[in-house]
């Protein structure tokens, strides 16, 4: 006997298998309904609904397809691969068209659109007149500035003009007669040579040449502009000085400790 066919098949057989193949690929990977909408924040009553094909507690489809995207992006399966299958399956649906909650959705009243009442005085003053105001105060503290500015800079100009050493007018009879340089001052010389040992402490126009014991047969040669200062002689009367190839009268006799004496140009004098 052959059977009847069903006068009333399950419409859209698609969206039964769809749901159980998201389902059967989050049990394989261990994740629960709860762990995805934690992660997703997609109500878990939604994602229970896409399992068991309930079209009728998801909301309009434009929205059931980005809660199918990121179950499947959670699921690492390829999303748009799962949304376009999910297009498929539940294309020309009633179900979806006639649930109550999308006939809930296509009631509410839309909000009305903002009044557009008269706006204030600024917003309908043209942009560019903003512009070419901010062009203007720009120019205008740029001028202001450079005025300030430039004023000290003249002041300063005249006081450093008038202040200024006017230079010197020379006559016929000075250029004629120019006053000669006054000649260079030749430096002053002085040998030292050693007959017996001595300590020696010598300084050079104020610095230090020599601070040493000096050996008998011992020659030495320093030079000065304005004068040598012996602050040590240990034993005066072993040390001979020449000044600018003059001789000098001994400091002491031999074994005499001399201190603090000077040779400058007045000693090429002293008899």
């Amino acid at each position: 006997m052959n059977s009847m066919p069903d006068p009333n098949p399950e419409p859209h057989s698609e969206l039964a298998t769809f749901g159980e193949e998201l389902r059967r690929e989050r049990e394989i990977r261990g994740i629960s309904l709860k762990e995805i909408s934690d992660a997703t924040k997609i109500s878990k009553r939604f994602l229970e609904a896409i399992e068991r094909n309930d079209h009728r507690t998801l909301p309009a489809p434009v929205f059931t397809r980005g809660f199918v995207r990121e179950y499947a992006r959670y699921l690492g399966l390829n999303t748009e691969e799962i949304v376009n299958r999910y297009n498929f399956a539940a294309a020309g649906d009633d179900r979806i068209e006639q649930s109550q909650h999308l006939e809930r959705l296509a009631q509410r009243d839309a909000p009305p659109p903002p009044k557009r009442g008269i706006p204030p005085w600024y917003a309908r003053i043209d942009r560019n007149i903003y512009v070419l105001l901010l062009i203007v105060m720009a120019l205008g503290g740029a001028t202001y500035f450079a005025i300030q500015h430039k004023r000290p800079a003249a002041e300063a100009a005249r006081i450093e003009t008038a202040i200024a050493p006017r230079p010197v007018r020379r006559t016929p009879a000075a250029l004629a007669n120019p006053v000669p340089p006054a000649p260079a001052v030749e430096p002053m010389h002085l040998a030292i040579d050693l007959a017996a040992d001595s300590w020696v402490v010598l300084d050079a126009d104020g610095k230090e040449v020599l601070n040493e014991r000096l050996r008998r047969g011992d020659h030495r040669f320093v030079q000065a502009n304005d004068s040598f200062h012996f602050q040590t002689i240990g034993n005066a009367g072993g040390v001979t000085l020449t000044l600018n190839g003059v001789t000098l009268p001994s400091f002491g006799a031999d074994g005499q400790v001399i201190k603090d004496k000077i040779v400058d140009r007045s000693s090429l004098k002293t008899p």
